[in-house]
């Protein structure tokens, strides 16, 4: 049977769901020796009957546009030296953006209290972000100042495992490395934030 938490979660694609000996993958998953992982950002759903997992993509109909203020869940696509592009897949409040929609961040958005000094210190392409919107027009520039904003879920540079939150870091429990990064208050939110 399902886990209860899993149907109705929200998801993002590379997320693991289940393994084909419990289910089968169906829309929006895909299969990879032996594992279920979510290919697009959607929330789970479950056919009893059939034991089928699959991932339900947020309405398409509409095309909210971020605006000054609004809070923005993104994955960072490109890292260079003192910016980052961030592709914006959920804006709070609103409905899932229908088009690709990218926002810029610059290293002096980046913290008030510890310094970077570097981009590659902050995010890391992959990592998922939560920022809030500067202005209301394209380029939308994007700020993680703030114990809210920042990377809400990373993966190790080294093997891509799912890093957690530890003594104020993020740790790989595979690689049993420590890895810098702008870290948010609701970084354990995902499910992979260890205490000690």
């Amino acid at each position: 049977m399902v886990h209860s938490e899993l149907v109705g979660k929200v998801v993002f694609p590379g997320e693991f769901l289940g393994v084909i000996e419990e289910f089968i993958p169906g829309r929006g998953t895909y299969e990879e020796n032996g594992n279920i992982y979510a290919s697009k950002f959607g929330v789970v759903r479950y056919n009893a009957i059939d034991r089928v997992i699959y991932v339900f993509a947020f309405r398409r109909d509409k095309l909210p546009l971020p605006e000054e203020g609004d809070v923005v869940i993104g994955i960072v696509h490109d890292v260079k030296d003192e910016i980052a592009i961030i592709r914006i897949d959920l804006i709070e409040n609103k409905d899932r953006p229908s088009s690709y929609i990218s926002g810029f961040l610059h290293l002096s958005q980046v913290s008030m209290g510890r310094r970077f000094n570097s981009m590659y210190e902050a995010l890391r392409v992959g990592d998922i972000v939560r920022a809030k919107v500067l202005n209301s027009w394209n380029p939308y520039q994007l700020s993680i100042e703030g114990s809210g904003f920042g990377v809400i879920f990373a993966r190790c540079s080294r093997c891509l495992s799912p890093l957690i939150k530890r003594r104020g870091r993020l740790f790989c429990r595979i690689c049993r490395a420590y890895e810098s990064r702008k870290i948010a208050s609701g970084y354990g939110g995902w499910g992979v934030e260890e205490s000690g």
